[in-house]
């Protein structure tokens, strides 16, 4: 058992990934990216997957972070500038997919007001 852990561990090609989970809010998307808000700063070039929950399911995508910049008037804060990554294509729980009802219901609720970056 041994022997095969050191193995794994000397091999050339050995790659990790590193993951947590970041809680979000959903401030605003497009068909390009979404603007985020969380309690944790994020570093420019950070990967993930984002998901949502609306009206019951969850929508997925991968995404970068393209911008994190501090909310003024709270230390705690920050918004987040996200692009979606294509790593594959739009599948049926896409949140690519599911932009025009999460824009349409933001409509209708009076939120699509989106902070400055």
């Amino acid at each position: 058992m041994l022997d095969a852990l050191d193995a794994i561990l000397k091999a050339n090609d050995l790659v990790a990934v590193l993951g947590r989970e970041v809680a979000v809010r959903l401030v605003d998307i497009s068909g390009s990216g979404c603007l985020l808000e969380s309690g944790s700063r994020l570093d420019k070039g950070t990967t993930g997957s984002l998901r949502v929950i609306f009206e019951g399911l969850e929508y997925a995508d991968d995404v970068r972070i393209m911008r994190c910049r501090p909310s003024e008037g709270s230390s705690s804060l920050y918004y987040l500038g996200a692009e979606f990554l294509w790593t594959t294509s739009p599948g049926d729980r896409s949140l690519r997919r599911v932009l025009a009802s999460l824009q349409a219901t933001a409509v209708k609720a009076g939120k699509f007001e989106t902070p400055r970056m």
